[in-house]
């Protein structure tokens, strides 16, 4: 085969190949030359072009949660480098595994006022799980043996070990473009062994007990792959009568008696629900909680105990009153547990499904005859949303809402929680949909988190399962809904940032379908024609007044509140 004719950049590539690397993302450049020839040439690798480095990034990191495999993304020297960061920065929360090669100048050109040369050494170092600089120019046996077992070391770190994102810093010399007819050959690479953890006899003894005892237990689950294992472990417990389990959308568990809208049966609780609600033992699983009503609730209100379960950050103390770091899979602890923990005849549950259905009757009610709004739009969408969606919902108000509804017939639901940024949430699910072609994806995203990633859709990648909805109220309108921007004469624009723009022009630019709405009626209309099978590659935008959608949910709150 034809790689490039270092030594090095040979030992990296063939190293990476032996671990199992298969998708590869590529911005263009010239330093990274080495590493594009390489990986587009070498059989193993699946290799796709992303111009822009943040779009790149966000892409492979949709990849990454799609395919839940390691996938690397490549750029030249510089600037381009701090240009991943941000996706980085939440595969580094979300413990999504991305292997992120940087070119680099040589060493000795650093701050020597040579053109795209930064100090790159460590420059993801506050979140990362562990960064190298091994050397492109490499040729001594040494050297090789040095690189091949720093591959090997991070790929297992960020696959296994330590999961997340791993940095390989890379220096090479000009010149950059030759190439040269290798043999294939296994480097001495090493893959690192999983390890079943489990509870100590004495422990689940005492764990199933406290469990046993507490007359009110809350399982709460955040965000979450969906994991059907899981989900029938939590169905099997939610017979207990002390113990209620809540989720959200985006942990992908759904069962009848779950809680799954926790906003709207916490809100507006009085000292009497407050008693009967809150928890004893407080359980959490999962990564970020959406919620900040609960967050607030139980930081004022806290257990007595309180287990975080998680097989890497389990010390993790959300809610400031952890009492039990249990280091070990969700799945494999209620496993465990299960068989020894014994029904204690509470109400608790009983409790919850009470104020559960009458706020799901209010929910109802208000949503029927309320004005059009953000909040009518989302329940528009989710009447008229087909089973066996993957949605990704961008960050600020749509992830928001979407807590409000019905999420049972969705296939999944993602979002990017680890950093709650909204760069990147029209990449992720491009890179999302790029790698499962036989499923349907949909994007719901604001006017600004759409025009902020704009740069997504400039992608050449076949990507016909994807369709995207704009909810275009006009600038960010979580600024509305959240107490405090509202009340300062700088909110237009510096907060909100007010905008005056549609989508309209743009998808037809990059060749998409285009759907517009601007109230009740054309809204159902596009809807229809939007969800239909054959319609592809399409963009609904739907405009609101960013006036009415704050007051509109000041009214739905306030309905719960005077019904309940």
């Amino acid at each position: 085969m034809e790689l490039s004719s270092k030594k090095g950049i040979q030992h990296i590539i063939m190293t990476l190949a032996t671990l199992g690397l298969k998708e590869v993302i590529i911005c263009p450049g010239s330093r990274n030359a080495p590493l594009t020839i390489s990986m587009n040439r070498h059989p193993h690798f699946h290799c796709t072009s992303i111009r822009d480095e943040r779009s790149a990034a966000f892409y492979a990191l949709g990849k990454a949660i799609e395919t839940q495999q390691a996938v690397a993304i490549i750029c030249t020297s510089g600037s381009a480098a701090l240009n991943f960061a941000p996706a980085i920065c939440e595969a580094f929360y979300q413990r999504i595994p991305l292997i992120v090669l940087t070119a680099d100048r040589p060493v000795e050109w650093i701050d020597q006022g040579d053109g795209q040369t930064i100090r790159q050494v460590n420059v993801y170092q506050n979140f990362i799980r562990k960064s190298y600089n091994i050397n492109g120019d490499a040729t001594s046996s040494n050297e090789l043996w040095h690189i091949a077992h720093s591959t090997s070391e991070g790929f297992q770190i960020a696959t296994k070990t330590d999961k997340g994102p791993v940095h390989f810093n890379i220096p090479v010399s000009e010149p950059l473009y030759d190439i040269e007819e290798i043999e294939p050959y296994l480097p001495l690479a090493f893959t690192a062994f999983p390890i079943q953890k489990s509870l100590s006899d004495s422990t689940i003894q005492d764990l199933a007990k406290e469990f046993s005892n507490s007359s009110k237990v809350m399982i709460l689950v955040g965000q979450h792959i969906k994991d059907e294992n899981l989900q029938e472990q939590l169905s099997l417990l939610s017979r207990l009568d002390n113990l209620v389990i809540l989720t959200e959308s985006t942990s992908n568990i759904h069962h009848p008696d779950f809680i799954e809208n926790i906003d709207r049966c916490i809100t507006h609780l009085d000292s009497e629900d407050i008693h009967t609600l809150l928890p004893d033992l407080l359980i959490t699983i999962g990564g970020a909680i959406i919620s900040k009503r609960i967050k607030s609730l139980i930081r004022k209100y806290k257990p007595h105990s309180h287990w975080n379960i998680d097989e890497y950050d389990a010390f993790i103390n959300t809610y400031q009153s952890l009492t039990s770091p249990i280091h070990i899979k969700a799945i494999d602890f209620f496993k465990q547990i299960f068989d020894h923990i014994e029904n204690n005849k509470s109400d608790y549950r009983v409790n919850w499904q009470k104020k559960k259905e009458v706020l799901q009757k209010r929910h109802q009610q208000f949503s029927t005859k309320c004005d059009y709004s953000d909040f009518k739009v989302f329940e528009q969408i989710y009447l008229n949303i087909p089973s066996n969606i993957s949605l990704h919902l961008s960050n600020s108000s749509p992830i928001r809402y979407a807590q409000l509804f019905d999420n049972k017939n969705i296939l999944e639901t993602w979002s990017n929680r680890g950093t709650s940024g909204i760069d990147g949430c029209t990449s992720t699910v491009m890179g999302a949909a790029s790698s499962s072609p036989e499923k349907d994806f949909l994007l719901i995203t604001g006017d600004v988190s759409f025009h902020y990633d704009i740069n997504a859709l400039w992608n050449e990648s076949p990507i016909n399962n994807l369709k995207i909805i704009v909810i275009n109220n006009g600038g960010g309108g979580i600024f509305r809904i959240i107490s405090g921007p509202n009340a300062v004469k700088e909110m237009k624009p510096f907060f909100e940032t007010t905008m005056n723009s549609n989508v309209e022009k743009l998808a037809e630019h990059y060749q998409w379908n285009y759907l517009m709405a601007k109230d009740v009626e054309s809204l159902q209309e596009a809807l229809h024609l939007f969800f239909k099978k054959e319609t592809r590659r399409t963009i609904l935008e739907i405009f609101t007044d960013a006036e009415k959608n704050p007051l509109v949910l000041e009214q739905y709150w306030n309905y719960l509140k005077s019904q309940s």
